[in-house]
């Protein structure tokens, strides 16, 4: 959500990519996965983080999910979800589907097969 509105802001998507990028330790603080989240979901479901821009409640959830379960990560930000995939490949993770997509636009999600959606900030 943050990244979304200073892309609006700066109007320009490497400035916006840069500023959320410098706010991602403050904005860690509030471990909203941690706190939110992690009541709900458990090992081995599927969940969808809609609006994950560079991953960080998608890394907690693939934790909370662990190998069995899956976690599609979906952003429209084509950046975030490279930055995503990177975080992804160093920290070993093999339960987080990325994908550069609009959340109007889930085909690649299989009906009814999602147990848990988090989108935090999605407009």
């Amino acid at each position: 959500m943050i990244q979304k509105m200073m892309l609006r802001l700066w109007r320009s998507e490497k400035f916006a990519f840069l500023t959320f990028s410098l706010l991602g330790p403050i904005i860690k603080l509030f471990k909203l996965a941690h706190k939110f989240v992690r009541p709900y979901v458990k090992n081995g479901q599927v969940v969808a983080d809609l609006g994950c821009s560079t991953g960080y409640n998608s890394l907690a959830m693939a934790d909370f999910v662990g190998p069995e379960g899956k976690v599609y990560a979906v952003d429209l930000n084509k950046k975030s979800v490279r930055a995503l995939e990177k975080k992804a490949e160093k920290g070993g993770y093999h339960n987080i589907e990325p994908h550069a997509s609009s959340a109007a636009d889930l085909s690649f999600i299989e009906d009814r097969s999602v147990d848990f959606v988090f989108a935090n900030g999605l407009l």
